[in-house]
């Protein structure tokens, strides 16, 4: 077995010896760690945590970046530019190293927010803002006429709702702009039903708004998605459940397909591929509503084409969706069967052939049923604290690494795979906190670079999609999926011919994504251990050829 060697930049053996000596885990802060093996050339990319810890940080200041799953979203990006603004730093949104420490420094100054020229808001201002706010269903927390972190957070949340500047700071024009829409807001009735709230849920959910279940009670996800659709829709944002929200959902669901013979799939499909270019077209629901238009108006402005805001059949086929005219259903697509390049379910006992397994660090054995690799998570090894630091300082002056160093288990199966590809893995593992496990296909001589699964369980939604290529990674879109209590689950992973991606569990769609970064044909499968005990119990290959 070739033993790995670990080569590190100097910054990042740095950020990886500075972990250890605060006691916190390695690949927490390391951007990007690389083991190289000798004998087969193959790198190992571990991704980062940056933006997880950056929502962290600019949550606890009551900028509302959202949930902490280091997934790079609209209100995230709203959050780090409204922190840009406050403390005079360029505004481009982009969560990087600098920016963290940045942030960290000013939660250690215990000051949320810059000193400011300007004049202070009165107690009384604030208490008439918290009031206004409450009214509008935006949550500040216990009455007070103090400016909390929660207040904030409300007066960013309704900013970023209502197209304003986001600043989170109370104001004569802030006042008299909630109360205009007060004003405009009917009633919200006194009390709603949980049927009425779950049929909400249900409506919302299947439109892929963030609603992890169906409930009958209101909580912060419902409410901020129910925002989320108000705004998209063009109405009054008020974030409350009623009679006549659910009676609009349903009668959106069931509208009749538009003149120009788009069906619902159609619409969705082209939000989903504006929001992949980076038009935001919000949720992949097929309702076009004022959002949805005002990216395809910008596309099409961006494109040379007259901005009506439709999905006319030269905005389809730029979106890679061809020509869509006056059809009820979309034409029947031959598409060529799928292929089997590799299968394994290890039930030989032996993971050298058929087909063969190549080890580039770690150690891994065909037990439990399929082939096993254990992993101490970092954050666990203080015994070996000084050791470590060693070994860091080794690896960053002498490119080596100290015999038992390994940081992470990797394994790999060389075999060509297509871009239009499906991969069945059935996987179980542990639980664990720090437990990651990492797999998907590869290209070139890094064993993660291309699209890849990656599972932490130390994140809210553990489950993430993300690509990686000389550019950096980038998390395309995450989950919740609890694989605990030691049971395999079946993962069935495809990405078609138009960049759409799906993960499903159960016969339930966990993700779905269109992403159109790699085209081209994979050089073979890896899986990567970076803490726990994790056992891949079958893996099945299939592409279009």
């Amino acid at each position: 077995m070739a033993r790995a060697r670990t080569t590190l930049s100097p910054r990042t053996a740095v950020l990886l010896s500075g972990s250890l000596i605060l006691g916190l885990a390695g690949p927490a802060l390391a951007q990007f760690t690389n083991w190289t093996s000798p004998a087969v050339g193959m790198q190992v990319a571990q991704a980062s945590s940056t933006v997880q810890d950056i929502q962290r940080e600019l949550n606890r200041l009551g900028y509302n970046a959202g949930p902490v799953d280091g997934s790079m979203g609209p209100r995230t990006r709203a959050a780090i530019q409204a922190y840009q603004r406050d403390h005079d730093l360029r505004v481009d949104g982009q969560p990087n190293s600098s920016l963290l420490s940045h942030v960290r420094d000013t939660a250690r100054s215990g000051r949320s927010e810059p000193i400011r020229s300007g004049p202070e808001p009165s107690s009384r201002q604030i208490a008439d803002t918290q009031d206004a706010l409450r009214t509008l269903g935006y949550d500040v927390g216990r009455p007070s006429s103090r400016l909390t972190d929660e207040t904030r957070a409300a007066i960013r949340s309704y900013e970023s709702d209502h197209g304003l500047l986001a600043s989170g700071q109370p104001s004569a024009e802030l006042l008299e702009h909630m109360r205009r829409n007060i004003q405009t807001t009917p009633e919200a009735p006194t009390a709603v039903d949980a049927n009425t709230i779950a049929g909400i849920q249900g409506e919302l959910r299947l439109r892929g708004y963030q609603i992890p279940r169906v409930t009958g009670q209101m909580d912060t996800q419902s409410r901020q998605a129910i925002r989320d659709y108000q705004q998209g829709q063009g109405v009054a944002v008020t974030g409350e459940p009623s009679a006549a929200l659910l009676a609009d959902l349903r009668a959106v669901r069931t509208e009749p397909a538009p003149a120009a013979g788009l069906t619902r799939e159609q619409r969705a499909a082209a939000q989903r591929a504006l929001s992949a270019r980076g038009y935001e077209a919000g949720p992949p629901d097929g309702v076009l509503g004022p959002r949805s238009r005002d990216a395809i108006r910008t596309f099409q402005a961006d494109n040379d084409i007259t901005p009506s805001g439709e999905l006319t059949s030269r905005t389809m086929a730029l979106l890679g969706l061809g020509r869509t005219d006056a059809v009820a259903e979309p034409p029947a697509i031959k598409t060529k069967p799928y292929r089997v390049r590799a299968r394994d379910d290890f039930s030989d006992g032996d993971h050298t052939r058929n087909p063969a397994w190549r080890i580039a660090s770690g150690r891994f054995e065909v037990r439990g049923g399929g082939l096993n690799s254990t992993m101490v998570p970092p954050s666990e090894r203080t015994e070996a604290m000084g050791r470590q630091i060693l070994g860091n300082l080794l690896q960053q002056q002498l490119g080596f690494t100290l015999p038992g160093q390994e940081t992470a288990a990797a394994a790999y199966l060389p075999t060509r795979l297509g871009p239009e590809f499906r991969i069945t893995a059935l996987v179980s593992g542990s639980a664990e906190a720090h437990s990651h496990i990492d797999l998907g296909p590869y290209r070139g001589n890094r064993l993660n670079q291309g699209y890849r699964l990656n599972y932490r369980t130390s994140q809210s939604r553990p489950l993430q999609l993300i690509v990686v290529n000389e550019s950096g990674i980038s998390v395309i879109a995450s989950a919740r999926l609890p694989l605990d209590g030691g049971a395999p689950h079946r993962l069935v992973w495809t990405r078609d011919a138009e960049g759409r991606m799906t993960v499903t569990h159960k016969d339930a769609i966990l993700i779905d994504v269109v992403d159109r970064t790699e085209n081209e044909t994979f050089d073979g499968f890896s899986l990567i251990n970076a803490g726990g005990d994790w056992t891949l119990h079958e893996v099945i290959l299939e592409d279009r050829g």
